[in-house]
């Protein structure tokens, strides 16, 4: 791992360039690399344009590139780099029109490589790490991967450099597009065990936004805290988030080790402290499970309305399961195991959103999601999605799943699971 004390030292060089560009009129991210034209072969003048230089992570984004030769063959690159500094990057080839232009919003790659239809962001969700990495030795093993660039806490945006070449591989034009995790105005607090009584990152939105649905996020199995990125989104969004972590927590951690009688008064304290936060609804508090997790979001809601209103579940089981990595009852309530079974759900004060997988190699996330949604719930299923459909678009590309030696990569539909419930899960929380 890259020390953090050489990273800073070279951002903050990087930010004092910027300042001395700026001061004698030039732009760091538009201008040309040294050495190159920026104009491209044959003497155009290409440009990559966006609609905005930044934006959340989870929104679109409109890519054109323009000034380029008329009715010829370009490639368009995104690249950017992980925590480790390692880069993904994606490429797809176009055509330019009469106008010499290809805006991505209106026009497909051809062979619809690495991404099947017009989208203006879709290079941004088909970047895979690129060969020598780490990650790219995941690539056709069955084992899910994603790209996680620096922790929302530590680095507020990424940067994706976009750029335009010529048939014959010369760049002709680059341009720099920051992507938001925590909009200007949000706030963080990590929240201690020995303080708090919780372990989790408590992000907040931008004061003066008036008072909305606070939200509680969770992974699954994976243990640790998964969902960072996605409740750094929702506070940018106006909504005081908690991405808590209940077991395998780290160094120094008292939680467990598996899901082993986990009880859910840790769960009711952080709800509770998240009720008080400014910006907070209590009355509206929403929890958001992905997973295993999506068992514990559902017992909440149900043994807890007078907390929990929604509950939103990813992959989610329809019943509650035994033990991971220990012994007993999975789950307690007040001290008591609660026992395996299916989970009923005719006591939630507001509503249950779950997302599903037809493809999910880890369980069956369809089946689940279906009775969910047969309990008088709502149920979003994916035919050709995997178990990596929860959080946001664009942001988790590269996931995959084996079973019985076969290697499915679902990917492209993951991308699309989160394209078209993330938004709803957002009108779930502002209604």
């Amino acid at each position: 791992m890259p020390s953090v004390i050489g990273k800073r030292t070279a951002r903050t060089a990087v930010a004092a360039l910027a300042l001395v560009l700026a001061a004698t009129g030039c732009s760091a991210t538009d201008s040309p690399d040294p050495g190159d034209s920026g104009g491209g072969d044959g003497g155009t003048s290409a440009e990559i344009r966006t609609d905005r230089p930044s934006a959340l992570a989870d929104q679109q984004v409109g890519i054109e590139a323009t000034g380029l030769p008329e009715n010829s063959r370009v490639r368009i690159v995104a690249k950017a780099e992980d925590w480790l500094d390692q880069p993904w990057s994606s490429a797809g080839t176009y055509t330019t029109g009469d106008d010499g232009a290809v805006d991505l919003a209106e026009q497909a790659p051809l062979g619809g490589k690495p991404y099947p239809k017009a989208d203006s962001t879709g290079l941004l969700g088909a970047m895979l790490p690129e060969k020598g990495t780490e990650g790219a030795e995941t690539i056709g093993t069955g084992k899910a991967f994603s790209f996680h660039p620096e922790a929302p806490e530590e680095q507020r945006a990424y940067k994706v450099r976009l750029s335009v070449r010529s048939e014959s591989g010369k760049e002709l034009a680059h341009r720099e597009l920051k992507r938001q995790w925590l909009a200007p105005g949000t706030g963080h607090r990590k929240l201690s065990e020995s303080e708090d009584g919780l372990n989790g990152e408590l992000y907040s939105p931008k004061r003066g936004g008036g008072d909305k649905a606070p939200v509680l996020l969770f992974g699954g199995s994976e243990g640790g805290n998964a969902g960072t990125y996605a409740a750094a989104l929702l506070a940018s969004h106006g909504h005081p988030t908690l991405a808590l972590c209940y077991f395998q927590c780290g160094k120094g951690s008292e939680r467990p080790d598996g899901i082993e009688r986990i009880d859910l008064a840790y769960f009711e304290r952080a709800a509770k402290l998240l009720g008080k936060q400014e910006g907070s609804d209590a009355s509206k508090l929403a929890v958001v499970g992905n997973s295993r997790g999506s068992e514990v979001a559902q017992l909440l809601g149900q043994r807890k309305p007078e907390l929990v209103r929604d509950v939103v579940v990813y992959a989610p089981s329809a019943v509650v399961n035994g033990p991971f990595r220990g012994q007993g009852a999975a789950w307690a309530d007040g001290g008591k195991p609660i026992p395996t079974g299916p989970i009923p759900l005719d006591r939630v004060r507001g509503r249950v959103l779950a997302v599903g997988g037809g493809n999910d190699k880890m369980w069956d996330s369809d089946r689940a999601t279906r009775a969910i949604r047969s309990r008088d719930q709502s149920g979003m299923v994916f035919p050709g999605a995997g178990h990596h459909v929860n959080w946001f678009p664009y942001g988790q590309p590269g996931q995959e799943g084996g079973r019985n030696g076969q290697i499915v990569s679902t990917a492209e539909a993951d991308q699309q699971a989160r394209a078209e419930s993330w938004p709803k899960v957002l009108k779930l929380l502002d209604r």
